[in-house]
């Protein structure tokens, strides 16, 4: 929706602790056991080709279909779409972070490197995010 003046109002990502006490046991069961099992998956597919092809494996979101599943269920499939996005821009960012981290490891060593690595994801992600919010989640123009 926008404001008057015709701009629009700036969408920021909220934290609530509370909502932690809204989901059951049942709930975060569901989600350990998903990314229990992605993980044990990833190390399996580890042992059987090498740690390259499982590491990977190991950067898939372990939770991340359980978590889809129970928004879905409870919040309904648009705002599991929405949640989806933000997973797909984390996940390019965290190219950006491996990228950075492959490069300078050898070179500047792990506290560096890290500080880097996540100066480059934060910057990727908030980009992709403008960008995402700008593009496809714009209000259309009065008539």
């Amino acid at each position: 929706m926008s404001e008057p003046g015709g701009t629009e109002p700036q969408r920021v990502p909220e934290v609530h602790p509370g909502e932690i006490r809204k989901h059951s046991f049942q709930d975060y069961l569901i989600r350990f056991c998903f990314g229990a099992g992605i993980s044990l998956g990833a190390g399996l597919i580890g042992l059987r080709f090498g740690p390259v092809v499982g590491g990977i494996f190991l950067g898939f979101p372990a939770i991340l279909p359980a978590s889809l599943t129970l928004i879905q269920k409870k919040e309904g499939r648009e705002r599991a779409a929405i949640d989806s996005e933000g997973a797909i821009l984390g996940a390019i960012a965290l190219v950006g972070f491996a990228l950075v981290a492959w490069l300078l490891f050898v070179r500047l060593g792990i506290g560096a490197t890290l500080l880097i690595a996540l100066a480059v994801w934060l910057i990727i992600a908030v980009a992709l995010y403008a960008a995402v919010m700008a593009t496809l989640h714009r209000e259309p123009a009065p008539r």
